[in-house]
């Protein structure tokens, strides 16, 4: 019980601060430009448009290198030596102040996906049909992507796109529980990468390989060759929140790697990391900033 008021408290101060804000106000902002297209053409239709938007936001390069620059920037206090967890951890003990961090990067990293579903949607607000089923304007969209492109041509780009290929394997319910699921435990893992890498190194370090997890992910999006993009895309977690392609064959091969690679592969990292952060933490010399949290 300790430990999870801890975790709670450690939550408080990871969410309250500058840089999450200025992440948040970004998040907000994104959706209403992206979504600009598909309001003009969903109001020339008058028809509405399902809520499972966020797994077709993630699919669009732009919009996800983005988002994972903002994961960069607010872990970028790593490895949380700030003044303020000094305090911390004299109370609690070096493990219970690893242990509490490590939640805390995982809390953070749900929220902030959480946040990021419903800030998709307010521009949808008062068109969005609340339904089990894709319903008949996601199919329109997927369907006609090529006349829906045109359109976008004589007005604005197309930001991202609705696959046709993803709805007839999943239901919006499974699509965005698997989106939000896959993109927590990736923004976990870029947190904890970070930390980790911290720990052992240091924080310019830390954040240049998370950089290079963001760059891989235009590699995995540009490769020319589909075979060996397809094996690349086994080592580059970045990749695999762009679920809503995972269908989508190019060049007669899938994108991705299944469903259980990529979450077996998540859990066992974010649990590796974990164990090798507590088992730094109990040796590590503390070296602490006068910077905010």
């Amino acid at each position: 019980m300790k430990l999870l008021r801890y975790i709670r408290k450690t939550l408080g101060l990871k969410l309250l601060n500058v840089k999450v804000m200025l992440f948040l106000l970004l998040l907000i902002l994104l959706p209403w430009d992206y979504s600009q297209p598909y309001l003009t053409y969903i109001e020339g239709w008058d028809y509405p448009i399902s809520w499972c938007i966020f797994p077709f936001y993630l699919a669009s390069f732009g919009f996800l290198t983005l988002f994972y620059f903002g994961i960069i920037y607010i872990n970028s206090d790593v490895p949380f030596m700030q003044h303020i967890n000094m305090y911390q951890v004299i109370r609690t003990g070096r493990l219970r102040w690893a242990a509490g961090q490590i939640g805390g990067i995982f809390l953070r990293s749900l929220i902030i996906t959480l946040l990021m579903v419903l800030f998709t949607l307010l521009p949808f607000l008062g068109k969005i049909e609340w339904s089990a089923d894709w319903g008949r304007m996601v199919y329109t969209l997927a369907s006609e992507r090529k006349n829906l492109s045109e359109f976008a041509s004589a007005s604005n780009n197309l930001d991202f796109r609705f696959y046709y290929e993803i709805l007839d394997k999943f239901t919006p319910v499974q699509l965005m529980a698997l989106a939000v699921a896959l993109c927590t435990l990736i923004c976990t893992f870029l947190g904890l990468f970070m930390f980790c890498i911290s720990l052992y190194g240091d924080r310019m370090f830390a954040m240049a390989g998370a950089l290079v997890f963001v760059l891989m992910l235009y590699f995995c999006e540009n490769f020319p060759l589909q075979k060996y993009k397809r094996f690349m895309a086994h080592f580059v977690p970045t990749y695999w929140a762009e679920i809503a392609l995972m269908e989508t064959r190019t060049s007669g091969y899938y994108r991705m790697p299944s469903l259980t690679y990529m979450f077996a592969f998540l859990c066992i990292a974010i649990a590796g990391m974990s164990a090798l952060i507590c088992l730094r933490a109990k040796h590590v010399e503390f070296e602490w900033e006068n910077e905010d949290a």
